[in-house]
């Protein structure tokens, strides 16, 4: 199959109108309007329009291995492509991006490439979750971008050994997927580069375009099986529009966790809790259990007003103690604070406080009962 211009009848010349790249450019489009997002609605104004930080980027559906693997939000492989660490990140993938849909989409056609940035973008994150440590975050269409190249690459085979075609395609994907499998510019722009995404897009793009070679006649202009490539691109389409649902519905969540202490920083004793209360409180201010160590401080210290502030203070924080903890810790809570309202003499105020814990049975409500708190 060689690259023939057609006759449009002028002049006698031959002309080729080139079909736009509708595909590829919607693609672009939707991750500028995705990194859009991300600066409109980064969390406590952290980061900045150019610079999405950590936090921002987890909210939004980054590819985090404890949340994916044990918390089973597998969706994030479906939003993790669309989104970007900063603008050098963002206009090094939209351009090559561009480059892919100049050598891949006028080759396979809207609908096949869609479905390989799919198939790409998923082999990606699969490689990045299997091989990277946990700790590692993981954003950018690069793998799904891999993908499209590693195709085209494959494909280039199609077209005669010395056909203009093949130089292009094979020269074009060679030029970026050489660059991009070996770690040449880690670090660049202060960014690391999730090298097993690009490889497990690389090798699942591939193998589309291994398979598409093998089943793809060559007297057939379009490739085979459309039907099944835009199954492929619907269940993607589906996919990204089921994380963002899921986005949005844990977006606030994410929003409050940059208020809770770290397990790593939470003291261990009471001797680091009175060392460290009043830091953590500074801090901390929205975890109830700063206000609990504050307040077991402080009533250490005979300062039962100011422990009683900081029982209250734990117990206001609402939203905090729902989303992040067992309702055992409301419960501590109320127990201590009826317990100091009782020593100063206000056993009805006390009584009301202890009231949702008498509800239930268990060592808590036996304190409370013993007291003289809840109804025997």
């Amino acid at each position: 199959m060689q690259d023939i211009p057609l006759p449009d009848g002028r002049d006698g010349v031959d002309t080729y109108e080139r079909p736009p790249l509708t595909a590829t450019l919607s693609l672009i489009g939707v991750i500028l309007a995705v990194y859009l997002c991300e600066a409109v609605f980064r969390i406590d104004g952290s980061g900045s329009v150019f610079d999405p930080n950590i936090t921002t980027l987890v909210a939004l559906g980054a590819l985090d291995k404890s949340l994916v693997v044990e918390g089973g939000q597998w969706w994030r492989l479906f939003s993790a492509p669309l989104l970007h660490g900063g603008v050098p990140h963002l206009a090094l993938n939209s351009l090559a991006l561009l480059f892919a849909g100049a050598a891949l989409e006028r080759v396979v056609g809207r609908v096949w490439f869609a479905a390989i940035f799919v198939v790409g973008a998923l082999g990606g994150g699969l490689a990045s979750l299997a091989i990277n440590a946990a700790d590692l975050i993981s954003v950018g269409a690069s793998g799904a971008i891999m993908g499209l190249f590693a195709a085209a690459l494959v494909i280039a085979y199609r077209f005669p050994l010395h056909s203009r075609q093949r130089r292009l395609m094979l020269a074009g994907s060679l030029g970026v997927l050489i660059p991009s499998l070996i770690p040449l510019f880690d670090g660049l722009f202060g960014q690391r580069i999730d090298f097993a995404a690009h490889i497990g897009g690389a090798v699942a793009g591939g193998v589309v375009g291994a398979t598409l070679l093998g089943l793809w006649h060559p007297d057939i202009e379009a490739p085979p099986h459309r039907k099944t490539a835009i199954v492929i691109a619907f269940l993607g389409l589906c996919g990204a529009i089921f994380a963002a649902f899921q986005v949005v519905s844990t977006y606030s969540s994410q929003t409050l966790a940059v208020y809770v202490i770290p397990e790593a920083r939470l003291p261990k004793g009471m001797d680091e809790i009175r060392a460290r209360s009043a830091k953590l409180l500074a801090e901390f201010p929205r975890d109830p259990r700063s206000h609990i160590y504050r307040a077991v401080t402080l009533q250490g210290d005979n300062d039962n007003a100011g422990a009683e502030r900081e029982w209250r203070a734990a117990l206001a924080e609402r939203e905090m103690l729902r989303t992040f903890f067992k309702p055992e810790l409301e419960h501590l809570i109320r127990v201590n604070l009826a317990l100091l309202m009782k020593e100063g003499g206000r056993r009805a105020e006390a009584a009301e406080m202890a009231r949702p814990v008498c509800a239930l049975k268990g060592e808590r409500q036996i304190v409370l009962a013993n007291a003289g708190l809840c109804p025997r």
